[in-house]
């Protein structure tokens, strides 16, 4: 599913992230990817999701070119990607419910399977009693759910989280840990998961690199 050849990212700053990395994950497969803030984490799943271009190296999702190439584009209609996102991610003007239907309206699927994924989505992650209320209006954990409810309604073959239990309480974790563990045991999905404790996914460490903090000063996340 995933293949990279010799990716190289920097900082804003010109510091080097991640040097000629290869990076191989089946379809199916899961990768953990950790590491302290600022070591590149949240640089590489954006790489992969192709809404960034890294500085060289070679990036191809289920066969597909993303880099060198024009990035996601060329994996609409063809691979069906969800990331959630460390913050943010929301359109500020929508509801949480038309934040996790959005996406597919853009798929052109019919209004009532737009209605039942939004609402099944919702439902598994807890959010049917503020659906209607916009990100400004919610809990940070609420947010981070919304994310983790728009990747669920799209029924991606490739998912990419990005910090997902970053600021969660332990209710909210046991939630996001549940679909997350469900995720990882589809063999019909391919999981990369970014956070700085590894320990939160333990049945995700066998299959895990780690990324180093540069010795300039760590770059804001």
């Amino acid at each position: 599913m995933i293949q990279a050849r010799g990716v190289t990212c920097e900082a804003p700053d010109g510091r080097c992230l991640l040097e000629r990395m290869d990076l191989q994950v089946p379809e199916g497969g899961n990768l953990l990817v950790t590491g302290p803030s600022g070591s590149g984490k949240s640089r590489l799943l954006r790489v992969l999701a192709g809404t960034e271009r890294p500085r060289s190296g070679a990036l191809r999702i289920a066969g597909i070119a993303v880099w060198p190439g024009d990035g996601a584009l060329p994996l609409a209609g063809r691979v069906r990607l969800g990331f959630a996102f460390a913050a943010g991610g929301l359109l500020s003007n929508l509801s949480l419910e038309d934040n996790v239907a959005l996406p597919l309206r853009f798929l052109g699927l019919g209004k009532p399977e737009v209605a039942r994924r939004t609402a099944d989505a919702l439902a598994r992650l807890d959010l049917e009693a503020v659906a209607g209320l916009r990100p400004h209006a919610v809990s940070g954990a609420a947010r981070k759910h919304t994310n983790l409810a728009r990747v669920l309604a799209l029924e991606p073959q490739l998912v990419l989280l990005d910090d997902p239990l970053d600021g969660l309480d332990t209710v909210d974790r046991a939630v996001a840990l549940e679909l997350i563990r469900a995720w990882a045991g589809n063999s019909g999905r391919t999981l990369v998961v970014a956070a700085e404790d590894a320990q939160a996914f333990p049945w995700l460490a066998s299959n895990s690199i780690q990324l180093a903090l540069a010795a300039t000063s760590p770059e804001p996340r």
